[in-house]
C-alpha cells in the first residue's frame, strides 16, 4: 500500500468514527427527549457530512456513490433541512 493511499484510509477513518459519533448522539437525544420529555439540542449537519466525507475519500470506488446515505440517515441534518425548508417557504410567503 502506499504512502497517499494509507492517508486515505487514515482521515477516512478519522472521519467516519467522528460521523458516527455525532450521528450517535443525535439519536440518543432524540431517545432521551422522547423518554424523559426533556428537550436535547441536535447536532446539526456535522455527522451526516463527516460520514459523506469519509465515504468519498475513501479509496474504494462503489463506495463514493452512495455518499448521499449518510446525509438521509443523520438526524442532524434532517433537521437542518427542515429548518431550511421552514425558513424559506413559510417565512417567504409571511413576507409578501
Amino acid at each position: 500500500m502506499d504512502i497517499p493511499g494509507s492517508l486515505a484510509w487514515i482521515a477516512s477513518g478519522a472521519l467516519a468514527l467522528l460521523g458516527s459519533w455525532i450521528t450517535i448522539l443525535n439519536y440518543s437525544a432524540v431517545v432521551s427527549s422522547y423518554r424523559h420529555g426533556r428537550h436535547h439540542s441536535l447536532i446539526p449537519l456535522l455527522g451526516g457530512v463527516g460520514l459523506a466525507a469519509a465515504m468519498l475519500l475513501i479509496p474504494l470506488p462503489r463506495v463514493a456513490k452512495f455518499a448521499w446515505l449518510p446525509l438521509v440517515i443523520d438526524l442532524g441534518c434532517l433537521y437542518a433541512l427542515v429548518g431550511l425548508l421552514y425558513a424559506v417557504v413559510v417565512q417567504d410567503s409571511f413576507r409578501k
